[in-house]
């Protein structure tokens, strides 16, 4: 399914009245970003046939008109809305900065106005960084917190290695080092405070016994309460053994998927160990944003490709293997 893009007449005209050129470079990749969108749009027709950047928008595009209300009036039912489709949308719109932060805090969706849209660049390449094996992270995930909070509103991690391995402590209590000491900084750093909506959180990896996902599943629990203690998530645990991993290509790297951006991290996400330190060498994560950018096409099939396995996967083959919810928006973006 093609990504959908909401683009209010008034982001329009404030866009194509920019020509300096940060502005003529913004248009150009907005053009470039919707190519493969399904835009629903309320540009007027006199927009639609004269503005220079409507023109190139609708050309061999996908666009339906709509009334001047429609757009605002889904912004405005966003907390009631049963659609994943308009909650995994981008918005470009014609509200002020902070009208668009505030959905966006709200809901967990991608709102951009002409002047958001020209300051957010990454969004074009997507982001990226490495880390350095011989500096001590204290922070860990959260140190990159600027790379990795984006809005969302839905998750899917996989990883076989993440939860493996759990240990014990001088108190004689068995924790999880993939929990403490990487998924709870990791999420502690992509996680809204809170929404309107629930958040829907899927985990896929490995376990050293199928008997321990509902134990795992409960400090998972605990984890969240403790770092987001105002957002309600609806949490699954899905149980799986190496070899269905390596079985299904899409399964062997470990990504973490959301409805505005995915995150590739080769090397795993199990990363840190409990000084801070790197347990692998110089390890890259990347952040890319396929939504909205679904003129790369590579991107996109991954993008779908993937959450079309991992839905497989817990609809067909995860049996009794799991704890929690079988809910995720992003499943309803894929046949």
């Amino acid at each position: 399914m093609k990504p959908l893009a909401y683009l209010q007449n008034g982001f329009c005209k404030e866009l194509s009245s920019n020509n300096s050129r940060e502005g003529i470079r913004t248009r150009l990749d907005i053009s470039d970003a919707l190519c493969d969108s399904r835009i629903i749009t309320d540009a007027t027709e006199d927009m639609i046939l004269h503005d220079d950047f409507m023109k190139i928008i609708i050309k061999q595009k996908s666009y339906q008109r709509c009334d001047e209300y429609y757009i605002d009036k889904k912004i405005a039912n966003l907390n009631t809305s049963s659609s994943s489709d308009d909650l995994s949308a981008t918005y470009l719109i014609d509200k002020s900065v902070v009208e668009c932060q505030n959905i966006e805090n709200n809901f967990g969706v991608l709102i951009l106005n002409a002047k958001t849209a020209t300051e957010r660049r990454y969004l074009v390449k997507g982001d990226g960084f490495s880390l350095d094996k011989n500096v001590r992270y204290n922070y860990r995930y959260v140190t990159f917190k600027d790379k990795l909070l984006h809005p969302c509103n839905s998750l899917i991690i996989i990883d076989p290695y993440l939860l493996i391995k759990p240990e014990t402590n001088k108190e004689s209590e068995v924790f999880y080092p993939g929990i403490k000491y990487n998924l709870e900084s990791l999420l502690d750093s992509i996680l809204p405070q809170k929404l309107k909506v629930d958040f829907h959180l899927t985990i896929i990896s490995c376990l050293d016994k199928p008997d321990e996902v509902k134990r795992v599943y409960e400090k998972i629990k605990k984890c969240l309460k403790r770092i987001r203690k105002d957002l309600i998530v609806k949490l699954g645990l899905f149980y799986t053994g190496t070899g269905y991993f390596h079985k299904i290509e899409s399964f062997h790297s470990r990504h973490i998927m959301s409805n505005t951006f995915a995150i590739d991290s080769e090397d795993g996400l199990d990363l840190f160990n409990e000084n801070g330190y790197l347990t692998k060498n110089n390890p890259v994560i990347s952040v890319v944003f396929p939504r909205l950018f679904g003129n790369d096409r590579q991107d996109m099939s991954k993008y779908y490709n993937w959450i079309s396995s991992v839905k497989k996967y817990i609809n067909e083959d995860v049996n009794e293997r799991y704890c929690g919810s079988k809910d995720n928006r992003l499943f309803d973006l894929v046949k």
